[in-house]
């Protein structure tokens, strides 16, 4: 699955769109953020960590980072 995938999935199965995402990543964070420009980001996969965890915050998920072992999961 490719990240453009996993974010589009991720705001529209929580009932959101990239218009809506923009406007409140705009209104939290104070930079301006536009349907387009969010979805070049993504699609691009140029997206930053902080807009990441603003997403996730936004939608009301939290981002966690869980040690596995390397004989349990291939890397891709």
């Amino acid at each position: 699955m490719s990240l453009k995938d996993a974010i589009k999935g991720l705001v529209q199965s929580n009932g959101w769109n990239y218009v809506r995402l923009a406007e409140e990543m705009t209104k939290i964070s104070g930079k301006k953020y536009t349907n387009k420009k969010l979805s070049q980001i993504i699609s691009n996969e140029t997206i930053r960590y902080k807009e990441m965890l603003l997403i996730y915050k936004i939608l009301g998920y939290t981002f966690k980072l869980e040690k596995i072992d390397k004989e349990e999961q291939p890397l891709f």
